[in-house]
């Protein structure tokens, strides 16, 4: 991929032209919503600003590396690129950007923060102290802050103009346990972890409350947990002795999501249950490392039945992913990455939500799903009191979608 290198003082795009009626595909839940959101000034504008602060760190980086997808340069080069992909197909929509894109990442961040004041919309930045800053920036001078790439309970309190597209850890855990327990009765399903870890034991006490609500009764530890001996799965014989269930499937839940803390346990753990399981039948569900790791080839995929929590995937038949592939290469002479999809995600998602409900769109996001090339948006208020569904009480918006990536015919499937 070789897409045009961004200016190391942001540039500005414009893209002209409007029409009355858009669309495109969404769920429309609109009419379901309160009276305070039906009475919220929309402030529509003609055009919109947008400040996309990307973390490219231009002057710390050989920009060589622009072309190389495996390097942070490239990686975020590739969603750039997206994005303008993105910001090409708006403007065939009739909607109006006025883009100012800045390296938040090289030079003075708070120079760079104070050039957001005149935006409608301000994008980024990744690093989360920077994003704690932005974040702020928003609340005081009323402009909606979108994070792409972070997400966390603490970032930004009390801030309705804050909006995390990222889902957040705890939806990943308690959409698998919803999942598993559709398919598999609780006395399958064995929640793994390390003792050693305090991590790994707020995972299952968080893991274990999401399935005593949905079964309602007292019982606060309905699924079996086992504790894995690190050791054992270098060294040792067996890891998993005696705990596989007889003519039964046995579900194991592999919490574990970070790449640096947890990458090497996370593969031992599923290179030793495959071989261990012997002909029994295993499924496993577990966080995107599973996926995303190259310690992980398909045999193991395949070998435990493996099941996927992640927001994004990229259906690689799809023919709309088949028309962007085409579009991407006949533009940049190269292949999409993930990024590329990602960013063009993201911009399309947030220009079609300013040119339906303007400046104050994020109030109006939890009122219709949108699926694009990689992934859905449904983004959902977050409250201080999770009883509470007053305007007073957001804390941020947060999406929530999730696919459950099944392995099938030796290739990954998004459900539901």
């Amino acid at each position: 991929m070789k897409p045009t290198k961004p200016d190391k003082k942001g540039e500005s795009q414009v893209m002209n032209g409007k029409v009355d009626t858009i669309f495109w595909t969404e769920i429309d839940r609109t009419k379901e919503y309160n009276s305070t959101i039906e009475n919220l000034d929309l402030e529509k504008k003609d055009s919109y600003n947008v400040s996309l602060l990307m973390p490219f760190e231009i002057e710390r980086t050989d920009q060589s590396e622009v072309t190389n997808n495996a390097t942070k340069l490239g990686k975020m080069a590739n969603y750039y690129a997206g994005v303008k992909m993105a910001l090409k197909k708006l403007e065939e929509e009739g909607i109006n950007l006025n883009v100012n894109v800045l390296d938040s990442e090289s030079g003075k961040f708070d120079v760079k923060i104070q050039q957001c004041k005149n935006a409608d919309v301000i994008i980024g930045p990744r690093s989360k102290e920077q994003l704690k800053v932005t974040a702020n920036f928003g609340r005081i001078n009323n402009i909606p802050v979108i994070s792409p790439w972070k997400s966390g309970s603490k970032i930004s309190e009390n801030n309705p103009f804050f909006v995390q597209l990222k889902t957040g850890l705890k939806d990943h855990f308690k959409k698998i346990i919803e999942h598993a327990k559709s398919e598999f009765s609780d006395d399958q399903i064995i929640l793994l972890g390390r003792n050693t870890k305090r991590e790994d034991l707020t995972y299952m006490r968080y893991m274990q409350g999401v399935a005593a609500a949905l079964n309602q009764d007292n019982n606060v530890k309905p699924l079996q947990e086992f504790y894995v001996n690190e050791d054992s799965l270098k060294l040792g014989e067996f890891a998993f002795d005696s705990i596989f269930i007889q003519d039964q499937t046995t579900v194991f839940v592999l919490p574990n999501w970070s790449f640096l803390a947890d990458e090497d346990f996370v593969y031992n753990t599923v290179r030793k249950m495959s071989g261990e399981k012997g002909l029994e039948n295993v499924v496993v569900y577990g966080m995107p490392i599973l996926l995303d790791s190259d310690k992980i080839k398909y045999d193991l995929h395949r070998g435990l039945n493996m099941r996927i929590c992640r927001s994004s995937f990229v259906d690689r038949h799809s023919i709309d992913v088949k028309e962007f592939k085409q579009a991407y290469f006949d533009q940049y002479a190269g292949l999409p990455s993930d990024e590329a999809y990602e960013g063009y995600d993201m911009m399309v998602f947030i220009g079609r939500s300013m040119f339906n409900y303007g400046k104050k769109f994020q109030y109006f996001l939890d009122t219709y799903e949108q699926s694009l090339l990689q992934t859905k948006f449904d983004i959902q208020k977050v409250f201080k009191d999770d009883q509470s569904d007053d305007f007073k009480n957001i804390q941020y918006f947060q999406n929530e979608h999730l696919y459950i990536l099944t392995f099938e015919d030796n290739k990954f499937v998004a459900r539901q």
